[in-house]
């Protein structure tokens, strides 16, 4: 358990200063960058009387300014600049294997051809041969089924589970490949090679093709397919009608109706530049392939592709993007932009277009350099990884309010849960502004932990912990829609002697912690058997499950994983 010193109370928020009234916008937007890589940009205004929204001052007035992003001519105004802060760090975290169907937890083990398949109702322990050397498992979403990428055979198996019975079969790949995407409609699986995955000493993969695979059920075959050079992602549009292949050419764009073995998929430029290598480039596509936007460490502004008809267009901003966000549905870009004070939000529609009209928004005095969209599309969160700053906000994205709200900690990353509005803000040990003022703030400035946050009330509640959280989870409690109900974090420790999963209830933000006998490793929500499982370090594997509903623990110990009787 963890111990007394990190017990937390309610505390009340600092004040925050509301910023003077913000500046009246007009055509703001700068045309010299975009210009000078090759994009067409308008000198006017292109008769428009320039006029722009206002408001009565104050946070949360949601009066954004109106302009045509394509299509500005002067040099931006309003916002405090910030040219020494460092750059913006948004951690993705993956947390790999194991992983979780809806009844089943599945574990590759290490150095075999095995997966270990074990059953949240029942705690029956199955050995599956699937390849030689399994280390990536994805599982089919909503099915019992998972897709394993073996690395020492070169191939993937598709396993698909009962209770009782265990299918696979497999599908050969490229070699070397490290890195699979799976289509949300469970028909079809891309692997490649990620340079930025492998480990010193890894054999090196083909860094202009990919397999796709067929998963679905009654569908078998692989094939091979060129791309663009070094692809990073595959992105499968609604309905798995395309495979968008982000590569560092472009995007490739392939018709999963009619692809072939041996298709060469030349990729669709993202930059008007060909000779263009920026040190970070940042690329979204919308769920149904229309449109794919770029943020490029080198550019005041963003870049908009048409996919269908390859057509890029210009989007000029008052400074530099630091994170780029699009909503689930893909018709607004969020821009959020630090070094102005500002995020601006972009109209994205079907047709192709030579400009695209948005909205450009003040947060000041608020630091904001990140930010995540809820999956209804309703709210986005507004933040900063810089250490010291102590601020989040909440952005409306219908009506452009900005509710900023003080922290007590640094942010290190966020944890947004799907069909949730309470975020989990992990936090880092570092100095805030009254370190060398109060014992107490020091004390919380030097400590880990992290802040449930209700998006719509703007309530905060700080947890402190000794040790940063290794995994987090979300559960869905009964009747609650696909509304997560909990978030589940594990917190080894470092001292070896009291491992625990906290709980914390994501209605009333109170938490709980379940104590565990060994190190935790990874957790997975089972939604099917109602539990949680916890995988744990031990020399024959560890494996505890906690109903979730009612906090109840059970454990399956190493003997029972070797299939070996007591």
């Amino acid at each position: 358990m963890i111990a007394s010193r990190f017990d937390t109370h309610r505390r009340r928020p600092r004040s925050v200063t509301k910023p003077a009234r913000p500046m009246v916008f007009g055509r703001l937007l700068a045309c010299a960058v975009l210009v000078a890589s090759g994009f067409a940009c308008s000198a006017s205004d292109g008769g428009s009387s320039g006029t722009s929204a206002t408001s009565d001052g104050g946070w949360g007035s949601g009066g954004g300014a109106e302009y045509d992003g394509g299509s500005s001519s002067s040099d931006a105004g309003g916002g405090t600049t910030k040219p020494d802060l460092p750059p913006e760090v948004e951690k993705e975290v993956d947390f790999g294997a194991p992983e979780g169907s809806p009844n089943f937890v599945f574990v590759p083990v290490k150095g075999a051809d095995e997966v270990v398949k074990v059953s949240g109702k029942t705690l029956k322990v199955t050995l599956v041969e699937v390849g030689d050397r399994p280390t990536v498992i994805k599982v089919v979403p909503g099915q019992d089924k998972v897709v394993v990428l073996n690395s020492g055979s070169d191939d993937v198996s598709v396993l698909t589970s009962t209770e009782t019975t265990d299918d696979v079969r497999s599908e050969s790949v490229l070699p070397h490949g490290n890195a699979l995407s799976l289509d949300p409609t469970g028909n079809w699986a891309a692997v490649f090679y990620d340079h930025a995955r492998a480990k010193p000493g890894d054999p090196v993969g083909s860094f202009q093709a990919i397999s796709l695979v067929r998963v679905g059920a009654g569908q078998t075959g692989s094939m091979e397919v060129s791309v663009g050079f070094r692809p990073k992602a595959v992105h499968f549009t609604t309905g798995a009608k395309q495979a968008l292949v982000v590569t560092d050419d472009g995007i490739s764009i392939i018709e999963l109706a009619t692809v072939k073995d041996g298709d060469v998929i030349p990729a669709v430029p993202v930059s008007a530049d060909p000779f263009a290598k920026p040190k970070e480039r940042e690329v979204q596509t919308t769920p149904d392939g229309t449109w794919a936007v770029v943020r490029q460490s080198d550019l005041k502004g963003l870049v908009a592709v048409h996919l269908p008809t390859k057509k890029l267009v210009g989007i000029p901003m008052t400074s530099v993007p630091t994170d780029l966000d699009l909503s689930p549905d893909g018709s607004q870009v969020l821009a959020v932009l630090r070094d102005s004070s500002e995020v601006a939000l972009v109209g994205l529609p079907k047709q192709a277009t030579n400009s695209l009209a948005g909205k450009l928004i003040s947060v000041k005095p608020l630091t904001a350099g990140l930010a995540r969209i809820t999956s209804d599309g309703k709210k986005a969160l507004l933040y900063t990884s810089v250490g010291g700053i102590e601020q989040v906000a909440t952005l409306d994205m219908a009506t452009a309010k900005v509710q900023p709200k003080a922290l007590r900690k640094t942010v290190d990353y966020v944890f947004l849960p799907k069909g949730g509005h309470t975020a989990v803000l992990v936090h880092k040990p570092a100095k805030g502004p009254m370190y060398d003022l109060d014992e107490t703030e020091a004390f919380v400035d030097n400590s880990y932990g992290y802040t449930l946050f209700d998006l719509n009330t703007g309530f905060t509640k700080l947890v402190l912990t000794p040790v940063p959280p290794l995994e987090i989870v979300t559960s869905k409690g009964p009747g609650t829609e696909g509304v997560p109900a909990k978030a589940w974090l594990l917190l080894p420790d470092p001292q070896g002697l009291s491992h625990e999963v906290q709980e914390a209830a994501l209605s009333n933000l109170l938490t709980t912690s379940h104590p565990l006998g060994s190190k935790p490793q990874h957790a997975r929500y089972l939604h099917g058997a109602g539990v949680l499982a916890v995988t744990q370090q031990h020399p024959s594997g560890r494996i505890t499950f906690i109903d979730t509903d009612k906090g109840t623990a059970k454990t399956v110990t190493g003997y029972e994983l070797n299939g070996l009787v007591k």
